[in-house]
């Protein structure tokens, strides 16, 4: 398209007053959002307003798509192609779920989202809870902190809970059915952009011999919902380029919108999605604004807010934490370094690293291609179709968001808590390896032989990588978190107080929990509990490390609770070289004044009756200094 050519209709689009108003109304809110609300305010406007938003984002998206799926179902057949995709789909995802245990895979994210589903689930607020009791009976929370990470994923958790009740365990359950989900879309996707069913079926292959993609279909991530949102906006997309109504302008926002929410980089898609509605609406000389277009800023309000955190709290960044002397979250210095750390990762032979040679190999050499291919594209987008424009603008948006995680302070794939940030990654390299083949390879056989190599890369390597899951076992927390989770069925009264730095994993389980600083801060107050035989018993979680030189344990400095606590060992197991994990149950606790035991029953004592009337009273009395002392 001529340079002249692109403005004469886009003069005429700006035009349109709708445009000005919306472009006004969005401003409007992102000030008001970004600049005049104060961080307290916005923290509390999100806490107790983000739930809805995300609700009122989902229920719009819902509906429209429901029209459009409901079209698009009337027109499709199956066949005994559409079987064996789904054939495939389903054995991919039992194989992904039965050499993988469900459980968190990244520490503290996972249990923080599961955390904030359950406040979104019980209270309605987008927080996660830190105090909780069932000193009358239910489970309450009592106090809640508003996490860093977006509201969507620990929303769609909360719809699970809703539907089926609560239980820790609903996010890997959810995770499972992403998983099929994004199958079905990847198969979609690359059989529309690769003409051919075979193309779907090497898309499905790629992803199937990745053990990332295992592990986080295991676990209680929302790198799995991220994928799937992002297959989702590039299917409707693709669709808005060839049918531009109302119903797919209004899906394609509001699914951005919803992306948006989920990982806090993806709100960079909101730039190719609007260069994308542009684009159409200068093809096609026509301004197309569904009502629900109006609401957008609003929805988008609660991930403006939320970030107004980092304002008030630089430690959020966690630049100090990782050690690398890092003063920046980004900055292009750190980009040859993860570029090392990224080759590591691609092609690491030891099996410590969750990936595939084969897909990197592939996805590298194609990258490069894709690159050409979409700067042809967009020169002369009026000899192309609608699709190509389609992938390669939202090409580009995935390139952006890949070179923004390799600028991140800690964008090293070959970390265990970054692998999962390659993902977005390897679907764009998947996307270039189908119109790689598609666009520039003539042989007809290339499907046929791509989808033969895969099944002999899945079975030479992915399978076994899968089965030795080696990748998990050099992660300390998650294998700690495993071991939490045994107590947890060992001891399943959950009648107990647990004090460990990783409180809210008890927390979500239903079981009263504090963290130790807490403990040692409010010290007074388990002795009271200890004292009136508020739990059965507790509990406290300690690492050790072992002194290689002397074969002594040589407890954490952060798990230290003091020489006041009497512990008593009850279990104890090695977690990592070096590295035992010990559970504990308290003894006693000391203070100045007096020292409190704990007895395994409590022991009756003859006293003077009380009434009704009196009892109640001192239940009432009772549980408000119970809850005063809780740590």
């Amino acid at each position: 398209m001529r340079m002249g050519g692109f403005f004469i209709p886009m003069k005429q689009i700006l035009r349109d007053q709708r445009l000005w108003l919306l472009a006004g109304w969005g401003i409007l809110v992102f000030v008001v959002a970004r600049l005049l609300v104060s961080p307290a305010l916005a923290i509390d406007l999100v806490v107790k307003g983000g739930y809805w938003l995300v609700l009122a984002n989902f229920v719009f998206f819902a509906a429209v798509v429901w029209r459009i799926v409901r079209d698009h179902w009337k027109a499709c057949s199956w066949g005994k192609t559409e079987w064996a995709a789904a054939a495939l789909i389903l054995a991919v995802t039992v194989m992904w779920q039965s050499h993988e245990s469900r459980g968190f895979k990244i520490l503290a994210d996972e249990v923080l989202l599961l955390g904030t589903s359950m406040d979104m689930h019980l209270e309605r607020e987008a927080t996660y809870p830190i105090r909780a009791t069932d000193v009358q009976g239910p489970f309450q929370i009592l106090q809640g902190v508003l996490d860093k990470r977006p509201l969507f994923f620990p929303f769609v958790v909360s719809l699970v809970h809703d539907l089926t009740g609560y239980r820790a365990s609903n996010s890997f359950y959810l995770n499972m059915a992403l998983g099929v989900i994004f199958l079905g879309l990847v198969y979609g996707l690359s059989r529309r952009i690769g003409g051919n069913p075979w193309a779907g079926g090497l898309g499905v292959m790629l992803f199937a011999g990745l053990p990332l993609m295992s592990q986080q279909a295991a676990g209680g991530g929302f790198e799995l919902l991220n994928l799937v949102m992002i297959a989702t906006v590039i299917w409707l997309a693709c669709r808005f380029a060839e049918k531009p109504d109302e119903d797919t302008t209004a899906a394609l926002c509001l699914s951005t919108a919803l992306l948006a929410q989920t990982r806090y980089e993806s709100a960079l898609f909101i730039v190719p999605v609007a260069a994308l509605i542009v684009w159409s609406w200068v093809r096609s000389g026509n301004v197309i604004l569904p009502r629900s277009i109006w609401l957008l800023p609003v929805f988008l309000m609660p991930y403006v807010l939320q970030n107004r955190q980092f304002e008030s709290d630089a430690s959020l960044w966690e630049l100090a934490g990782q050690g690398s002397g890092a003063t920046t979250p980004f900055a292009l210095e750190y980009l040859p370094d993860n570029l090392g750390h990224a080759l590591a990762f691609f092609f690491d032979t030891s099996g410590f690293q969750p990936n595939s040679i084969y897909f990197a190999a592939l996805g590298l050499l194609a990258l490069p291609l894709f690159g050409i291919w979409i700067t042809r594209v967009l020169r002369n987008p009026k000899q192309v179709a609608p699709t190509d424009i389609v992938i390669a603008i939202m090409g580009l948006g995935l390139f952006g968001l890949t070179g923004l995680v390799l600028i991140y302070f800690w964008g090293q794939f070959d970390h265990p808590v970054i692998h999962r940030l390659s993902l977005p990654l390897h679907f764009v390299m998947m996307l270039a390896i189908i119109v790689v083949l598609a666009r520039w390879v003539k042989w007809p056989q290339k499907w046929k032989a791509l989808c033969a190599l895969s099944l002999i890369a899945l079975l030479a390597r992915g399978v076994p990588a899968m089965a030795k899951r080696a990748y998990e076992m050099d992660y300390l927390p998650a294998r700690e978190m495993a071991w939490r989770q045994e107590f947890l069925e060992s001891y399943p009264e959950r009648d107990y107080l647990f004090i460990d730095q990783d409180s809210v994993f008890w927390i979500t389980n239903r079981v009263t929990a504090t963290p130790i600083k807490q403990a040692q801060i409010r010290k007074e107050g388990l002795m009271y509990h200890l004292k009136n035989h508020s739990f059965s018993a507790m509990y406290v979680f300690q690492r050790f490390k072992v002194d290689d030189q002397t074969g002594e344990l040589v407890l954490e400095p952060a798990d230290e609770l003091g020489a006041d606590f009497e512990l008593e060992p009850v279990w104890e197991k090695r977690v990592a070289t070096l590295v035992f994990g010990r559970i504990s149950r308290v003894k006693a606790i000391r203070d100045e004044t007096q020292s409190v035991e704990a007895s395994g029953y409590a022991s009756p004592a003859k006293g003077e009756r009380r009434t009704s009337e009196q009892l109640e009273k001192a239940k009432a009395q009772y549980f408000e200094n119970w809850i005063e002392q809780l740590p």
